[in-house]
């Protein structure tokens, strides 16, 4: 190529394809083989926007996922509470956490660290007490059908001290009964 076509060379949608008509060696049966080469930029673009879905869709379950302790809320926050959720989704340090499942089982989502979030915002003497009364073992139930599982014990912690200050910055900032 001479340079004035180098500089009008679109690098993110190059795409090459070649023909080999003889493959001799490589596959005696082959008739025709085709090599498509694609631009990695390209190819990066896409995984971002997939993996930006999946978030997405790991949102959503998030957010039905809590929604099952509604039954535990207060009766003033009951009209706030998914929208609540939603906000505390969105601050940095929730999402840089909540979306790796680690070494857990079940739903594809931190599963722990969420916990500790509805420990947080559910009882009075650490958090909001968004619940009118938090028994962890009732809220553990409502997630697998009354089973006993691991869920009782992480709802006695709260979150890393980052996502807790900016739990409370976030409703310093929003006043949810007041709308």
């Amino acid at each position: 190529m001479d340079n004035d076509n180098d500089s009008k060379f679109n690098h993110e949608t190059f795409f090459q394809e070649f023909h080999i008509e003889s493959v001799g060696q490589i596959n005696p049966a082959a008739t025709i083989v085709i090599n498509n080469l694609t631009n990695p930029v390209t190819d990066k673009a896409t995984k971002a926007a997939k993996v930006e879905m999946d978030k997405q869709a790991l949102r959503e379950a998030i957010l039905d996922y809590v929604v099952k302790t509604e039954k535990f809320v207060k009766s003033s926050w009951k009209k706030y509470y998914r929208r609540l959720w939603s906000d505390i989704l969105d601050l940095p340090e929730v999402d840089a956490v909540i979306y790796d499942q680690g070494r857990q089982q079940g739903p594809s989502f931190n599963r722990y660290e969420l916990m500790h979030l509805i420990h947080y915002i559910g009882n009075e003497k650490d958090g909001l007490s968004v619940f009118g009364k938090f028994n962890a073992t009732q809220i553990a139930q409502v997630f697998e059908d009354g089973c006993q599982n691991s869920n009782r014990i992480e709802l006695g912690c709260n979150p890393q001290k980052a996502t807790r200050e900016a739990i409370d910055r976030l409703l310093k900032k929003k006043n949810y009964q007041s709308k």
